[in-house]
């Protein structure tokens, strides 16, 4: 078998995985899987939520409080291969840096 079967074969396996698997409480991780993100993808990932806090937190601190510039930056600076609502809905589901995901996340809604 080639190598390039064996990825072949092992993404196949991966998705069957995916669907068989309960994600319920894990909601983050199915996604990043789903996408196929590398941990440098998920690092880079936090690192982008950080960026948000901070900014959030500048913001705060000068009185200024509208989350749609820290949304603006967050989908533009969002790996490709996640989609926004998901992703914030699985983090927000999941617990994840939630001073960050839930007001984001009530922003994407809204938009809809």
């Amino acid at each position: 078998m080639s190598l390039e079967e064996k990825v072949e074969h092992l993404a196949f396996q991966m998705t069957i995985l995916l669907d068989i698997i309960d994600w319920t409480d894990r909601p983050f991780e199915y996604e990043v899987i789903r996408a196929n993100l590398t941990k440098q993808d998920v690092e880079s990932f936090y690192q982008l939520l950080e960026e948000i806090r901070e900014q959030q937190n500048e913001q705060l601190r000068y009185g200024y409080t509208s989350i749609e510039p820290l949304l603006v930056h967050f989908v533009g600076m969002l790996d490709v291969r996640l989609d926004v609502k998901t992703i914030l809905a699985a983090c927000v589901r999941q617990g994840i840096e939630l001073d960050v995901t839930e007001p984001l996340y009530r922003q994407v809604r809204l938009l809809d």
